[in-house]
Formats: C-alpha cells, structure tokens, sequence
C-alpha cells in the first residue's frame, strides 16, 4: 500500500490531542456534576439518566471517524494496472546566445544570467511539451535534443556559460538553423506546433539571417525573440583565470567596446516567423505571454507509453468514517428507560 498524498498522515498526531481533549471535558463534566449535587454523597441520584459507558463509546466512535477521514485525505493506494497515455504537446527549442558580448552588465547581473534564468522559468511552464536547447555565438551546437524530461533539459541548461559555443562572435542565422535541425528537419511538419524561443542582444557578426528565416518560415517554425541588454549598452568585462576583472574588450584601436541591444535585427527574426519580440525585464511578464502563446498553438501527439496507474482506495476509510459519524450520532449517552424501574421493583420485592 502506499499513500499519494502521504503529507496529509502528519494529522494524525492531531488524533491523541483529541483523546486527550475528550478525557480533559469529561473530568470537568464530572466536577461541575458533583458541584451541582452538592458533592459526592448526592452525585449518585443523578447517574442514573447518564451512561458513561456509551459516552465513552461515542467518543470512541468519533476518534475512529477522525483517524479513518485522515487517512481517506491522504488516498490510500493499492493494487496497480497498465495505462496508456498519449503524449501531446508543442516542441519549443530554447536558443542562448553565449557571445562575450552577453558578458556586458548593463542588466544585473549580466545579460547571459538574466537569460538563463529566464530560460528555466520557460521550461518550468512547459509541462506536456518537448524541449530542447541550443547555444550558439560563432558556431553552434545542440546541447539537449527534444526531451519531456524537463529536469534533464534544466541539468543542461545549469551548464551553460560563454564558452558553452566552440568559436567566439555572433552569428544568429547559426543558432537559428541549429534550434531548425533540433526539430528533425522534417520541413513537411504541420504548421503552429514547432517554436524556437531566442534569447540574444541581437547582436550579428556575419549575416546570413535572410536565408535562415526563409528555412524557419518554409518549415512553419514561430520564433518568440527576447532582448537581452539595453539600447544605452555597457562595456564587455574580460576577467582573469581566477575569475576576477581585468578590464574591458577592446577594438583594434584600442578603444573600449560597448555593446548595445540590436531590437531591430531580433524584431526582424519574430516578423518573418509570425512570432512576437519582447524585451527582457526582471518580473519575467515576458516568459509568461510567451507561456501562454505556446499554450495556444496547435499540439502534434509525441507517442503513446505505458504507464503504472495505482488504484485509488479512499473509498474504504471514508466509508468507515462516515459509519462511524452515523452511528455515533444514532447512540445516544442516557441509559435505557427499563433499568430503573426494574431495581425499584427489586427492592419493593424485598
């Protein structure tokens, strides 16, 4: 046997405190009796309308219903069977940018954390769907192929860093044809249940973002863009080995770069796809509109399993409980009427 709900058992250390509450009533009971009879030598006259013996057995009867009610709440299981369930969903491909350029400090702490973070709150409202995760810069690569193992897809995504893309710079027609391949590359999929959610400063070194968007859009694939950075921008930190600061990227002249957040290039990618951009802010509004749109396209169906079902046996705890409450109620604490008449007629006998 096992319970689903095995917290709710932490109530049954309540069952004692009420034995003990029940002892407590029928001791004061019984001294307000006594004071009302004018103490022990008159308390006998009284006892005879009362039966300690059903009152105890009511207060049984109650204990008994509190007990089984609380083990009926924590769904008592026993005795399984095989389930098919049909996975349905959307498949959603998270792509990181992880250039130097999401090293800059302009949004705290720095552009790739707020991504990251934003990126695991996504998959945390994703259940029912697969995902996968891409990170790109001057190349890039799947890190996490389509999975409805979201912990595996969040261990994955723990790992990711700037030098989680094998060559430095930002390419974004790269990441966006790696997050296509996530896919399968079945370009004959149906439209609206595919989408590659992009997290960049938006940032592209090298074009090519005509000829991948074609490719998305050809493939039906949403792109949901989210800008990381600020239009002001901020310089890019280089640390040392040991992690600390050592100063600032610089170009050939020796001039200290700033990077800024390109919205135009990102607004470009969510357009041509019939996706949305937004951008990135510290509340997250951004991930739960992005949420609630995936939540609105169409799910394709992942395959059927096998899963244990156990069956549900609450019914029989509930039902001894509700026993107990009607009889409790039913057993009433005076004693029977013919007992007194027969020990008068005793003692008339005598």
């Amino acid at each position: 046997m096992r319970f689903a709900d095995p917290a709710v058992l932490w109530w049954l250390l309540a069952v004692p405190a009420l034995a003990a509450g029940a002892l407590i009533a029928a001791s004061r009971r019984r001294a307000a009796l006594r004071r009302f009879a004018g103490g022990d030598p008159h308390v006998s006259r009284f006892l005879h309308e009362v039966s300690p013996h059903r009152r105890a057995v009511k207060t049984l009867l109650w204990l008994l219903a509190a007990t089984c009610g609380v083990i009926a709440a924590a769904r008592p299981q026993w005795g399984t069977r095989m389930e098919p369930i049909t996975r349905a969903g959307v498949d959603v491909v998270i792509a990181i940018d992880t250039s130097q350029s999401m090293a800059a400090e302009d949004v705290p702490p720095n552009r790739l954390v707020q991504a990251v973070h934003a990126a695991g709150s996504l998959i945390a409202r994703l259940a029912g769907n697969r995902v996968g995760l891409v990170t790109f810069a001057g190349q890039a690569s799947l890190i996490c192929p389509l999975t409805v193992d979201h912990g595996a897809a969040k261990l994955f995504l723990e790992t990711v860093d700037l030098d989680a893309a094998p060559a430095p710079g930002t390419v974004l027609a790269r990441g966006l044809r790696a997050a296509a391949t996530a896919f399968g590359g079945d370009d004959g999929a149906a439209p609206r249940t595919r989408a590659v959610v992009l997290f960049s400063d938006g940032e592209d070194h090298e074009g090519e973002l005509d000829e991948a968007l074609s490719a998305l859009t050809r493939s039906g694939v949403v792109v949901y863009c989210v800008g990381t950075g600020t239009a002001r921008g901020a310089p890019i930190p280089v640390k040392d080995s040991h992690g600390k600061l050592a100063g600032y990227k610089k170009d050939r002249q020796g001039r200290v770069v700033t990077t800024r957040l390109d919205e135009e290039a990102l607004g470009k990618v969510a357009l041509e796809t019939q996706g949305r951009y937004y951008r990135a802010t510290p509340s997250e509004i951004e991930i739960e509109e992005i949420a609630r749109a995936l939540a609105g396209m169409d799910a394709q169906e992942f395959g059927t399993v096998l899963r244990v079902r156990y069956e549900e046996r609450y019914q029989v705890p509930l039902a001894i409980a509700l026993a107990a409450l009607i009889a409790e109620a039913w057993l009433g604490d005076r004693r029977r009427r013919g007992r007194p008449a027969l020990r008068a007629t005793g003692g008339a006998a005598s």
